[in-house]
Order: C-alpha cells, then structure tokens, then sequence
C-alpha cells in the first residue's frame, strides 16, 4: 500500500485568505520523535481528521491518539475553500429518495440541520463565533438564472415537504422581489435557507487546541508511505521453555480499565517521513486523495482512470473581491442578512465576509477537465486556470449587477468593460483540491473489505459539501469506533467504573449518520458495476 512521495496538496497560486496568516499551529509537533505507538492514528489534520480527534478525546480522554499531517494544518481543502457553511435541506429529494427511500432524504435533511445548529452552537458557548466569523440568522440565496433551474428546485422543495422534511424556515422569492433585495436582473426567482459564512482554519484551529489539551499528539509534516500489518514474526521475549510470557503481550491500564496491547499485538506497522508507529486502529481523513493510502474494496476494477476511482480530486478556483463602487453589500434590504448566494445548480458560490469583502468560487466547467486533477499534478503549476479566471473576474459585475446596477451582456467589449471596472477590485485568489466521491456522497464508516478486518475506517469524499456534513460524521463514526469494536467490550464487573469514564452523551446516536454515507458492501458493488458499465 505504498505512497507516492510527492506532496498530497498541489501547489496552488497564493495563501487563501483563510491561510493569511497562517493558523497558530500549522507547523506544530506535539513530540520532537514520532510516537512508537497509538491506540488510533488519523491520517490528515484539515476538518475531518480533527474532527475525529476532538470527539474521541471529549468522549475516551485516557486514548492514545495521533495525529500525522502531510503538510502544514488545513493545506488542503479545508484551507482552501469558499467560506461557506450553507446547510442542503432539499436539493437531493428525488435523488436520494429514488435510491434509499423517502426516510432517507428526510434523514440527510435532519443532518445537515443538526451539524448547522451544533457548529453554531459549539462556537458560541465556547466565545469564538466572532473570531471565526460565524454569522447568526445568516440567509442563503440560491438565485435561479434559467426558468428550468428554478422548476426543478421548487420540485425536490415540494418533495422534501411531501416527504416531512423540515423546511420550516426556507423561502420561496418570484423575481420581481430578487431583483428588490439583491438586485439581480435576469433571473426568474430564488429560495432563501438559513446559512453562515464561516472561517474555517480558526474553527479547526479551535478544535484542535481543545484537543491538544485533552492530549492528542499532533505531527504536522509527516507523510505516510506505507500501511501493512505489523508483522507476527518478531516477539518480545520467551521464557526458559520457549512459550511467550502473557505480559510480553499485554498489561491492564488500570487508569482506563482496559487492555493495552504492547508492540507486538498492534496491528498496523505505518511507515512515515519520521519513521514507523505502531496502531490498532486508523483513520483515513485524507478526502481526495483517500485512494493513496486505502482502496475500499476489491470489488473495485483493477485498472480505471483517475476519474474512475471512489474520490477524483478536483480543482476548486475562488477569488476575494473588494467592493469600491456605491453598494456595498449583498442585501439591498436591511431585513435581509445576505450572507451567502450560489447560481447554476451550486456551479457558483458566494459569501460576503465581515470586512465587506466578496468570496465567490465556481467556473469548474469552463476549466481544463473540469478541474480533474491527478495523483501528482501541479506540482510545478501556479494551479490558477485563466479561463476559470476570466469567468469569476466578469461574473460579479455581470450577475450581481454591482457595476452601478447595469446588467451588462457577455460580448467581447462588455467583458471588456467588466474587467477594468472600478468597482471591484480583486485582492487574492487561490485554488484548492476537493474530493468528489463516485456516488457524490461521502465515505463515512469502518472499512469492511480491507485485508485487517473492521480496524481501518475512513471519513472522505464530501464532494465541496464538506463544511455542513463533516463535524457530525466525525461524531458518528467515533461512535462506530468506540462502540461497535471488540477492542472496546468490557468485564461486566467493570461496566459501571468505564461509563463514568467514556462519555457516551458527547457520541450519542440521537442524529443518524445517512445511510448514503455508510460504506456498505452493496454500495461498493453498485458503484463499482456502475464504473464497469460506463467504462
């Protein structure tokens, strides 16, 4: 299972605005040496992986956890994205419905709720809603350019209300009061949904000094080459008569009233840039590139294309504008905290941030594949696509209608004008690499098929949706962890001294994880006959 030794994280033109400056702890080592050993190793600190740390430290303190990070903190899409927390509440009904069943939809509809409010929540009571730029009562408007577009939309809305979804709080605006509020020209209506702009790199940087302080080890520059079981064939010691003492293999945490493996019953042997620890158990938060390190399923063919495999990376573009013109803001309408808007079926995104700035993303599809990346691209590149480019930098004149609240055309003297408007001013842009699964939903769960049965598991793939979905399904799968292993099954004369150490409220199973998201045998099965039948 080896690596490639590049880095994970291509190259991309510029920090982000939320890598400048850098977090706190983005070259941060707990430990001058790696640890010789973990009850869990997770492999990549962006959103996930520190995710998973922090809720299997609020929920097991006495685990001995380790965190490895290719690069700096949150180098890869977490770093790198729009700045949006925008919950979905709908736009999936008839999709997701056709495939799992209308109990479904309505359950991705209650999860993505839950993660908003409990995101919301968490940096409130903990003072850091300023600093991440978290906004209270923020709206979303998904704007509609085409006639066909705003139809479909108000289709999968009336779905998920057929459904009993909750929608208790999303508004349907015709085109005459868009036009009033935010003064787009040309589109035929927009539905309004709860929404925050966020920072992510402070909200992760949160997470993680709480989980330092819990005792997390964290090793930032330190890639993994290779996973392989640690081998059986070397053994501690032997007694006179060359049967293995017990104690060479395990000794009792009276601390945690569990059993802690010495070196030779861990099951993992991982390799790194700093040299080899030793774990029971891993976790692979690694989003787009989670087909380096773990291929789920040997129902998987052997031989595809890039774009073939369970997580394509995929190139994002975002720009920061500064507005200079008269208006300033998203909101024409003091009533309306405009904090975010997409376009094109989520093809653009926007949010506005507390400075005043505009964060817009999008244009993927006039980009060089797509944005389809490899393993090792653009290592050598400035990661920027001039056509992606050109689109972004005309699209916020020409859409929003900030350019004095003319709607200008798409000829080439008009995007002339668009380009060298004084109204705007781009102040940083950069590119980042998101993981779009095969099925467009993400992979959250123990890994079944894998050689070392139910000891790997793996949260990726959140297809750019990762903000709203990811800190409950790190939750859900640190439940999977703690709860469902052998590892973690305790003499009944110990039960009640363990629950009042495993905190079994901070995992409770009171939000379920979607069924979409589980890795499942059948899931595997239909994706791979999927890539077959179109291959």
């Amino acid at each position: 299972m080896a690596l490639c030794e590049g880095s994970l994280t291509p190259k991309a033109a510029k920090k982000s605005a939320w890598l400048d400056p850098p977090p706190a702890l983005s070259m941060y080592c707990s430990t001058q040496a790696l640890p010789s050993e973990a009850d869990v190793v997770i492999i990549g600190a962006g959103f996930s992986g520190v995710s998973v740390a922090y809720h299997l430290l609020n929920a097991y303190p006495s685990l001995n956890v380790v965190l490895l990070e290719a690069g700096s903190i949150c180098n890869g899409a977490t770093g790198r994205n729009g700045g949006h927390l925008r919950p979905d509440l709908y736009t999936y009904t008839t999709s997701v419905t056709k495939q799992y069943g209308a109990e479904e939809a309505v359950r991705q509809n209650k999860f993505e709720r839950a993660n908003f409010d409990a995101l919301k929540q968490l940096l409130a009571e903990d003072g850091k809603a300023t600093e991440c730029e978290l906004v209270d009562n923020g709206e979303c408007w998904r704007v509609f350019l085409t006639q066909a577009e705003f139809i479909n939309a108000l289709k999968e809305l009336h779905a998920m209300r057929s459904s009993g979804g909750d929608i208790h709080d999303i508004r349907v605006y015709q085109r005459d009061e868009v036009m009033r509020i935010t003064g787009i020209r040309g589109c035929y209506g927009a539905i309004v949904s709860p929404a925050s702009s966020i920072l992510p790199t402070k909200l992760v940087s949160h997470l993680l000094e709480q989980s330092l302080l819990k005792g997390l080890n964290l090793q930032t520059y330190t890639r993994v080459f290779k996973i392989q079981p640690n081998s059986p064939s070397f053994s501690p010691s032997s007694s006179a008569d060359g049967e293995q003492n017990v104690e060479d293999y395990c000794s009792v945490d009276l601390s945690s009233l569990r059993i802690t493996p010495t070196k030779t019953s861990y099951l993992y042997d991982i390799t790194t840039s700093k040299g080899t620890i030793l774990a029971n158990k891993i976790v692979h938060a690694t989003n787009a590139y989670l087909d380096t390190l773990l291929q789920l399923s040997a129902d998987m063919p052997t031989k595809l294309s890039r774009a073939d495999k369970l997580v394509t990376p995929v190139r994002g573009h975002v720009i920061e504008v500064q507005p200079l013109g008269p208006r300033q803001s998203l909101s024409r309408d003091p009533s309306h905290n405009i904090t975010n808007m997409s376009f094109n079926d989520g093809g653009e995104y926007l949010i506005q941030r507390p400075n005043g700035n505009l964060v817009l993303g999008g244009g993927r599809r006039f980009g060089s594949k797509q944005g389809i990346e490899s393993f090792d691209a653009s290592e050598s590149s400035d990661g920027i696509d001039p056509a992606v480019d050109l689109y972004l930098r005309a699209f916020l004149p020409q859409t929003l209608g900030f350019d004095c609240g003319q709607y200008l055309g798409t000829g080439a003297s008009e995007i002339s004008n668009l380009l060298s408007s004084k109204n705007f001013k781009v102040v940083n842009q950069w590119t980042g690499i998101m993981g779009f699964s095969s099925d467009l939903n993400p992979f959250v769960g123990r890994v079944k098929s894998f050689p070392i049965q139910g000891q790997e598991y793996c949260i990726a793939g959140f297809t750019g949706h990762g903000m709203p979905r990811i800190f409950l399904s790190a939750k859900a799968l640190v439940r999977m962890i703690l709860m469902n292993d052998a590892d973690y099954v305790y003499d009944s004369q110990n039960l009640s001294d363990l629950t009042k150490e495993l905190n079994l409220e901070t995992v409770d199973g009171t939000v379920e994880l979607p069924k979409a998201f589980e890795i499942t045998d059948e899931r595997i099965r239909r994706i791979a006959n999927s890539i077959k039948t179109t291959s």
